[in-house]
């Protein structure tokens, strides 16, 4: 099984940068094939990482990045259809960054969900946090992509994918604090993951006072770019730093 899981991990990989590199090229159709491809191999996968870890796998880093190209598929079909705007390359390579530091995070093979995780809040909250990170990963990419030719066009898509990201976000951050609730009895502890995921929040939120369609380009950049600090700070710095203590460990 693991070895099965490894192939279906590179195969998601592959199909992904294939994606983005004809996306790039600006062959569509066949990036779109590439891009449907990738994701009916990572559903494959989470059945996979599912049957390994005998319960919905989201208790790790490797699961929740093998998770990543499974909400951005559907994610880059709604913008192009119904948004007008086709992200093909940007979401395909999110993709496959997910999967180099999937690839990159240990197996895990023994984990099983412990009491605290055995909640009808683990499917919803964790979801909505992956949906609202790989969107802002998205956000990011366009926002560095304007620094080079088309500052306009793709900011006004960084705005997009943002305004999308953050119900996402915001449901993450309630729920999570319901969650908190009913497994530790209080809905905030100020544990340092809570504390960077409510940072996280607020830093979008004060692009959204303060940025308007004709704000400066230096201005909504900036926000945008310490907005996808944040996130990597509360995603991947808070989670991977041995000497951080968090009552959120089980998620290493």
């Amino acid at each position: 099984m693991i070895s099965f899981i490894t192939l279906l991990t590179v195969a998601v990989l592959v199909f992904s940068l294939a994606a983005a590199v004809l996306a790039g090229l600006k062959r569509m159709e066949p990036a779109r094939c590439f891009e449907a491809t990738a994701w009916f191999t990572a559903l494959g996968l989470f059945a996979a990482n599912c049957k390994l870890a005998e319960s919905l796998p989201f208790g790790n880093m490797r699961h929740v990045m093998c998770f990543f190209p499974l909400v951005l598929g559907p994610m880059s079909l709604y913008m192009r259809r119904w948004r007008g705007t086709d992200l093909t390359a940007c979401f395909a390579g999110v993709g496959v960054v997910a999967m180099v530091g999937a690839l990159c995070m240990p197996m895990q093979a023994t984990w099983r969900q412990m009491p605290a995780l055995q909640s009808a809040w683990f499917a919803p909250h964790v979801t909505s946090y992956v949906i609202a990170y790989g969107l802002l990963a998205v956000s990011a990419v366009l926002v560095v992509m304007s620094f080079r030719a088309k500052a306009e066009e793709r900011l006004l898509a960084a705005d997009e994918v943002v305004r999308l990201a953050f119900p996402f976000l915001t449901f993450g951050l309630w729920s999570g604090a319901l969650w908190a609730d009913v497994a530790w009895a209080r809905y905030w502890a100020w544990d340092i993951k809570e504390v960077w995921a409510l940072i996280t929040w607020i830093v979008y939120l004060i692009y959204f006072h303060a940025c308007k369609q004709d704000s400066a380009f230096w201005l909504r950049r900036t926000l945008l770019l310490l907005g996808v600090l944040a996130v990597l700070i509360t995603f991947f710095v808070v989670n991977l730093l041995p000497n951080i203590v968090s009552v959120h460990s089980y998620a290493r």
